[in-house]
C-alpha cells in the first residue's frame, strides 16, 4: 500500500500506488521470493527519514552485539557510534537530497516499508520519467522480499556467534540482487532496463554529492554493479533456489575473495563472468542432489 504523511503529495501517494499493483505480482516469479504479509511505501517529510534511518541503524548496532561478540569489542563499539553519529549529521543531506528510498522493517514480524521523501525523488529526477520510478519500486520491493528471507539479516546475525558477518559481501549480495531483479522487470515492462542513476540530478543534488564528507561516504567498488555481476553468475551456475539459500545461511554469503573477483572480472579489457562464488554456490547444489 502508498501512504501520504505529508498531507501534500496525494498525486504521488497515487502514483505510487498505481506502480506496487503492476510491479509487485511480478517480483516472485523473478527472484522466487515471496513479499512480507504488509509492504507499504510511505511518502514521508525528510524529518521523519531523519528520525526513522537514525532509529532503525541504532537498533542494527544494538541486535548486532546482542547476538554477536565481534560488535561489542571496544573499538567496534566505538566505530558504531561514530557511525551513527555521521549519520546524523549528514542525514539532512541524504534523506531530502541524495537517497532515492529507504527500506526498513515495518512494526510487525511480517511487514516491511520504505520511506520516500518527495524532495529526494526531485533532486535525483526520479520523478522526471515514470520509468524512474517504476525501476526505484521495483529495486525496494525486491528488497522487501530479501528482508522478509532473512528476518531482516536476523539469521545471518544469529547464526555467526563467533565472527563477524561478512559486512563486505552482505551489500553485495543485496543491491546486486535487487538491481539484477529490477534490470528484468523494467526490460520485461519498457523493452529495455532502465537505470534511475541516470535520471538528470539538480543543482543542488550536483553540489551535495561533491562535499567531501558525502563523497567519502561513497563505495570504493559499486555494489550495485559488481553485486548483479555476482547474483548473475551464480544463478546461471546453481539456480535460484540456491542462491535463496544465502538468505538464511551465512556461510554461503559473498567473501572478499569473491568480490574481488567479481571486481576483476568486469575490469578486465574483456569483461567477463565471476566464478569462484557461482563455482562454490554450484559445488553445494551438486552435494546436496548427490545426498538426495
Amino acid at each position: 500500500m502508498a501512504l501520504d504523511e505529508t498531507g501534500r503529495h496525494e498525486d504521488l501517494r497515487r502514483q505510487v500506488g498505481s506502480i506496487l499493483a503492476l510491479v509487485a505480482p511480478l517480483v516472485k516469479p523473478t527472484t522466487g521470493l515471496d513479499l512480507p504479509g504488509l509492504v507499504a511505501f510511505r511518502i514521508v517529510p525528510v524529518e521523519t527519514w531523519q528520525s526513522e534511518q537514525a532509529a532503525e541503524t541504532a537498533r542494527l548496532l544494538r541486535a548486532y552485539r546482542e547476538l554477536n561478540p565481534f560488535w561489542k569489542r571496544p573499538g567496534i563499539a566505538l566505530l558504531g557510534t561514530a557511525m551513527l553519529r555521521t549519520f546524523r549529521r549528514l542525514s539532512a543531506d541524504l534523506g531530502g537530497v541524495m537517497v532515492m528510498a529507504a527500506t526498513q522493517p515495518g512494526p510487525g514480524a511480517d511487514e516491511s516499508q520504505t520511506l520516500l521523501v518527495p524532495e529526494a525523488l526531485e533532486h535525483t529526477g526520479v520523478l522526471s520519467d515514470p520509468e524512474y520510478l517504476t525501476q526505484v519500486i521495483v529495486h525496494e520491493l525486491v528488497h522487501h522480499a530479501q528482508n522478509r528471507a532473512s528476518r531482516h539479516r536476523a539469521d545471518w546475525a544469529a547464526h555467526t556467534p563467533k565472527a563477524p558477518i561478512r559486512g563486505n559481501g552482505v551489500s553485495f549480495l543485496e543491491e546486486g540482487h535487487a538491481r539484477w531483479a529490477d534490470q528484468i522487470i523494467t526490460r520485461d515492462l519498457f523493452g529495455a532496463a532502465v537505470d534511475a542513476d541516470s535520471a538528470p540530478k539538480s543543482e543542488r543534488y550536483t553540489e551535495v554529492a561533491g562535499r567531501k564528507e558525502i563523497a567519502r561516504l561513497k563505495p570504493k567498488v559499486n555494489p550495485y554493479e559488481v553485486g548483479r555481476a555476482l547474483v548473475a553468475s551464480a544463478i546461471d551456475a546453481a539456480g535460484t533456489q540456491e542462491l535463496n539459500a544465502a538468505w538464511s545461511n551465512p556461510l554461503l554469503l559473498p567473501s572478499k575473495d569473491e568480490v574481488a573477483d567479481a571486481v576483476a572480472a568486469l575490469a578486465a579489457d574483456e569483461p567477463t563472468r565471476p566464478e569462484l562464488w557461482a563455482s562454490r554456490l554450484g559445488s553445494a547444489t551438486d552435494v546436496r542432489s548427490s545426498i538426495d
